[in-house]
């Protein structure tokens, strides 16, 4: 077994009005087929932060799948000053397409990622979500209410302990 962080988006569920939960839940089943599990946290942009422990075939199936993204390192602590540039610029485009400013990242970070560790820009990351609402009249969820509580990163992380 191996454990693996991601970021995932939110699906709607068809068959409950207004629903959405984290897209890997589709892949339950299977993680808990070879005695893995997964936790997850949810962020700004219809994404969630997922904590997946599974077999390294598992989780390179997930990876592979569009709209999932693996993240580069795999505990919390790994350092990312071995990534290249275009790597870090990933990390910086993902905390952009899950909603953050540009500013507001340069402000925590500056101009270099490599100095930081995956647990600083996923605790960056899981500052906030915004309370979603249903628009009927669109058949919509829309994320645009009021910031609302994150489930915290180190709950997620011990939740699903490294082997």
């Amino acid at each position: 077994m191996a454990v693996a962080w991601f970021i995932i988006p939110y699906k709607r569920d068809p068959n409950v009005l207004a629903t959405r939960y984290p897209a890997i839940d589709d892949h339950t089943a299977e993680i808990e087929s070879y005695g893995g599990r997964w936790s997850e946290t949810e962020v700004l942009g219809n994404f969630c932060i997922v904590k997946v422990r599974a077999p390294v075939a598992v989780l390179n199936a997930l990876a592979a799948i569009d709209g999932y993204r693996r993240l580069p390192k795999d505990r919390l602590d790994d350092p990312l000053s071995d990534l290249s540039v275009q790597v870090l610029k990933q990390i910086r485009n993902e905390l952009e397409d899950m909603g953050y400013p540009l500013a507001e990242i340069k402000d925590r970070f500056g101009n270099d990622l490599s100095i930081y560790t995956l647990r600083d820009i996923l605790k960056f990351a899981t500052r906030r979500r915004l309370k979603p609402r249903y628009n009927a009249s669109t058949d919509e969820i829309i994320l645009d209410g009021p910031v609302q509580p994150v489930k915290p990163l180190e709950l997620v992380d011990t939740e699903i302990e490294d082997i």
